[in-house]
């Protein structure tokens, strides 16, 4: 003879009974204790970088947008550049070499 635990979604244990040893749970049944907040939430906190459990939900309001500094704007428009440069480098290198065939007859 086993003892079984009944609990609800959120873990709180709503009564016990004694089983046969070859009885197989069914859901919302477990043979050890489910831990108190078995299904809880967890909360992030930024400060701590820690999980809790929350009571409630965490309402998640977005932050301000991040848009990129000047820095980052002028690094992009010159990577922007330089694959322009060199694709313009590609394609007069493949003129050249179609010019360089022509010449050589």
């Amino acid at each position: 003879m086993k003892l079984i635990y009944q609990y609800t979604d959120d873990g709180t244990v709503t009564g016990t009974s004694v089983v046969s040893d070859s009885y197989q749970p069914v859901t919302g049944e477990t043979f050890t204790l489910p831990p108190a907040g078995l299904n809880t939430p967890l909360k992030y906190n930024r400060e701590t970088d820690q999980f809790t459990g929350a009571d409630q939900p965490e309402v998640v309001t977005p932050g301000p947008a991040v848009s990129p500094s000047d820095e980052q704007k002028l690094l992009m428009q010159q990577e922007s550049d330089i694959a322009q440069l060199k694709m313009l480098v590609m394609d007069q290198a493949r003129q050249i070499a179609i010019l360089s065939k022509g010449s050589a007859k």
